[in-house]
């Protein structure tokens, strides 16, 4: 590069650094910090953000890609497989959902929406809970534990316990072949794709609460005539505690 080596002696002396050995180890050093940086952003955030994009575009990658999952998720979905599902919810005499981290989060929507129109719902995050709740489990219950891999150890060892018991087990999964899914009566696959935003950590969520939403009001329309006498007393009962707007 027609560098002399008094320059590069001078320039190791005012980084605090014996020789060019030092140097080279310490540009190594810097540009392996890079890559992992690199790489841990590329995980969590995705390849089309970028650190200094402006609000505006991260927005547009948002919903851009948020609106593919949905859409393939939805388009995706056995409707036969589905269908069979809100008929064994509707009937349940119990029911126990399950799921780590954003998947329980998921379950826990889920359990609040089917609880406000009566049905005998529980939701578990604790994995002894879960066990416990799917070890009195019986033919006339349903199980339904959510995970995006299928392969976490948690969920799938809670299905395999409801299994076990003789109730209807539903796994919604990204992995129909995995070995959640193997416990699994009825499967509802989402369809996340690892394309720009890391999906694991964005949308998967998306994509498993748009299974429920469709499952949640197939439940609703076969109980058609209890939900809406629920829904009329959870609404009144929490009215004063509602504003004007009558939202949360």
């Amino acid at each position: 590069m027609g560098v002399s080596t008094g320059s590069i002696t001078r320039l190791c002396r005012a980084l605090g650094l014996a020789g060019y050995s030092q140097l080279r180890l310490a540009l190594a050093a810097d540009q392996g910090a890079r890559d992992a940086r690199g790489t841990t952003w590329r995980e969590d955030i995705g390849t089309d953000i970028g650190a200094h994009d402006s609000v505006e575009q991260v927005a547009a990658a948002v919903a851009a890609t948020v609106s593919g999952v949905v859409t393939r998720t939805v388009e995706g979905l056995d409707l036969a497989v589905l269908e069979e599902a809100a008929d064994r919810i509707a009937a349940a005499r119990r029911i126990e959902l399950f799921g780590v981290g954003g998947s329980g989060t998921m379950a826990v929507e889920f359990q609040q929406r089917l609880y406000r129109i009566g049905l005998p719902v529980w939701s578990w995050s604790d994995t002894h809970v879960a066990l416990t709740g799917a070890a009195v489990l019986g033919r006339d219950d349903v199980a339904l534990v959510l995970s995006h891999s299928g392969g976490t150890r948690e969920p799938r060892d809670v299905l395999a316990e409801a299994a076990s018991r003789g109730a209807t087990t539903i796994a919604v999964t990204d992995v129909p072949a995995s070995p959640l899914a193997a416990h699994a009566d009825l499967v509802l696959a989402t369809r996340v794709r690892a394309t720009g935003l890391r999906s694991e950590a964005v949308l998967a969520r998306h994509a498993q609460m748009a299974v429920l939403d469709v499952l949640y009001v197939a439940v609703a329309q076969r109980t058609y005539d209890s939900t809406t006498v629920a829904m009329a007393a959870t609404q009144e009962a929490v009215r004063p505690y509602r504003g004007d707007g009558g939202g949360n």
